[in-house]
């Protein structure tokens, strides 16, 4: 299915983007040290935590350096919203050009809780970062009803498919859609809240994922649904012994050299 733009979203990118065209071309590089800083700060310390200040002290810039890009913390967090959108728009892109296969669900769901914690502060002070930026806000709530839209067209893909079956009530399928959305999108704020020290591993990444699958897999085909199960404890076996999944721009824990495969 073509990913589309909506005008929101066009204009909150443009808004991001506008520093840069107006930017020396040598101060790029610093642009965008300063939104991979601020994604990572952020995601550590949480949006309350982290200014203006403390994201040119990480990077040993100035302040003014930081406001010739920048004028405040708002317009940090709305060039960092684009390449979050991307993302989960990548995460969901249901074909109708060939079968959807037990692997593509699976996959759909470990890639978009992946990146739900690549981007995680969103979704964690989802309701502070709202109040501050109403923009922000209405952006979105347009990414939350086009991810909700997916699972309904892949619901009705696999429906056509013969693959799944219709609810009872026909109002229920996008109660399910919505109910796989909730539990997809929350999984990394319920992992943060139920630990103290926060510890997330490839491991967790997989039983989320199963965690939003079983809330539609009682309406599949029992053969299909047990593939699509494979595929998660295929994937948690794989990884059960690793590292930390890393996040982008954190500082790498001291560990024994060894070989290993990033995600």
């Amino acid at each position: 299915m073509a990913i589309k733009r909506t005008e929101l979203g066009a204009r909150i990118g443009r808004s991001a983007e506008l520093p840069q065209v107006v930017a020396r071309p040598a101060s790029v590089g610093n642009r965008a040290r300063i939104i991979e800083a601020s994604l990572d700060l952020i995601n550590q310390h949480g949006a309350h935590a982290v200014s203006t200040n403390h994201i040119a002290a990480h990077l040993s810039i100035s302040p003014g350096n930081l406001y010739y890009h920048f004028a405040n913390r708002e317009e940090i967090i709305r060039a960092i919203f684009p390449q979050a959108a991307e993302a989960v728009h990548a995460t969901l892109p249901v074909s109708r050009d060939r079968q959807v296969t037990a692997a593509d669900i699976g996959h759909y769901h470990l890639t978009g809780i992946e990146t739900l914690w690549r981007f995680r502060f969103f979704f964690r002070d989802l309701d502070e970062l709202s109040a501050r930026d109403p923009l922000l806000a209405e952006s979105f709530g347009e990414l939350q009803r086009w991810l909700i839209g997916q699972f309904n067209v892949l619901f009705e893909r696999l429906i056509e498919q013969g693959q799944m079956r219709r609810p009872d009530f026909a109002e229920d399928l996008p109660r399910l859609a919505t109910n796989a959305f909730i539990l997809w999108t929350n999984w990394i704020r319920y992992l943060t809240s139920a630990r103290t020290k926060f510890d997330i591993r490839h491991g967790d990444i997989a039983d989320g994922a199963l965690h939003g699958f079983l809330s539609f897999a009682p309406y599949l085909e029992p053969c299909f649904a047990e593939d699509v199960r494979q595929f998660f404890d295929a994937s948690a076996r794989e990884r059960s012994k690793a590292d930390v999944v890393k996040v982008r721009g954190a500082r790498p824990q001291s560990r024994p050299s060894r070989k290993r495969s990033d995600n």
